[in-house]
């Protein structure tokens, strides 16, 4: 069950989250079956999700599960931001005469693709299915500092998906973005 509220964390919802909401539903139903049934499952549980929508927001979207004698989980994502994600990453390697010796360089190259944002709203409505259906393993995995694993099943169930039903790239990692450390020297194709 969503709950839309003023606040959570310092982000500040928009003056209609609700209609936010919708809007993002309606445009990610009418393409997407997976999409439909995670929306579904989410609407469908009793646990509350509070939820702020809003600019404060920017690229910070996350959804967080109750631990530690919370009773609701929480969610922030901003309607207006497509997210900088980078698709079809390659390994291109280069030969070079370096002072008269032959020099292999390699660098990975890849494009900016922005993941529209009720993808990204659907993306963290994942995080909130994995949340709702599989509780110890959340969060256990959210304890340990297994957000890697957390994020690679989400890819896997929510938003690989998704994209497909969009007809979209999608990233091969979720740090597969533009500003991730993983990727900050690879070469960006606009």
């Amino acid at each position: 069950m969503l709950r839309f509220v003023n606040e959570i964390y310092g982000f500040t919802s928009n003056s209609a989250p609700q209609a936010s909401y919708l809007k993002a539903k309606a445009l990610l139903i009418a393409k997407s079956k997976r999409a439909k049934e995670i929306i579904d499952k989410v609407e469908a549980d009793t646990h509350v999700i509070e939820v702020v929508i809003g600019p404060s927001v920017g690229t910070e979207s996350a959804f967080r599960g109750a631990i530690d004698g919370e009773t609701t989980s929480k969610l922030v994502w901003d309607d207006s931001v497509s997210f900088p994600i980078l698709v079809d990453s390659k390994q291109v390697s280069t030969v070079k005469k370096i002072l008269g010796k032959d020099t292999t360089i390699n660098k990975t190259t890849a494009k900016l693709a922005p993941l529209p944002a009720e993808i990204v709203l659907i993306h963290e409505l994942g995080h909130a299915c994995q949340y709702l259906g599989d509780l110890p393993t959340y969060k256990t995995l959210f304890k340990g500092g297994g957000i890697a694993s957390i994020e690679a099943d989400n890819l896997e169930k929510t938003e690989w998906p998704v994209c497909d039903d969009y007809g979209m790239m999608r990233r091969s990692s979720y740090m597969h973005y533009k500003g991730s450390k993983d990727t900050e020297k690879w070469q960006i194709e606009t």
